[in-house]
């Protein structure tokens, strides 16, 4: 019983040994599959990853030409109220302008723009009327002018 015993501790022994070389074998085996896994995952992020970043550009310039326009819009509402502004300030300040400038005139006793255009109407109507006159309505005016 002893042979028997040996051969079956040998027979053991041997096969507990195959099975570490059997284990040994399957961790190469995940080792490698590991490593291909991952090899795998790499070659597929970059042709991914060069398609992504493509599709990223993309959206990018999408989004900055209607944020461009969008902002150009913008920009031009704001310059036209500034401008608006600006120009209602400009009128403001010209008509105190004018007016500061008509009183202070007025005061030194010369006529502003209104009273001379009143009198050149005046001027003009006068002459139409005196253009008017007969040859004797004039000579009796210049006699009455001489006196």
């Amino acid at each position: 019983m002893s042979d028997r015993k040996q051969e079956k501790e040998a027979q053991d022994k041997a096969g507990s040994l195959k099975g570490i070389g059997d284990g040994a074998l399957d961790l190469r085996k995940y080792t490698n599959q590991i490593w291909l896994a991952g090899l795998g995952a790499f070659a597929r992020a970059e042709e991914e990853g060069s398609k992504l970043f493509d599709t990223l550009v993309d959206v990018g310039k999408d989004l900055e030409s209607k944020t461009r326009d969008i902002s150009e819009t913008r920009v031009e509402e704001i310059k036209e109220r500034v401008r608006s502004r600006t120009g209602e300030t400009m009128d403001k300040m010209e008509k105190a302008f004018d007016e500061r400038l008509n009183k202070a005139l007025s005061k030194l006793g010369i006529p502003n723009k209104r009273e001379v255009e009143a009198l050149q109407k005046r001027v003009q109507e006068l002459t139409a009327a005196l253009e008017e006159l007969t040859p004797e309505e004039k000579e009796k005016a210049k006699s009455k002018g001489k006196k």
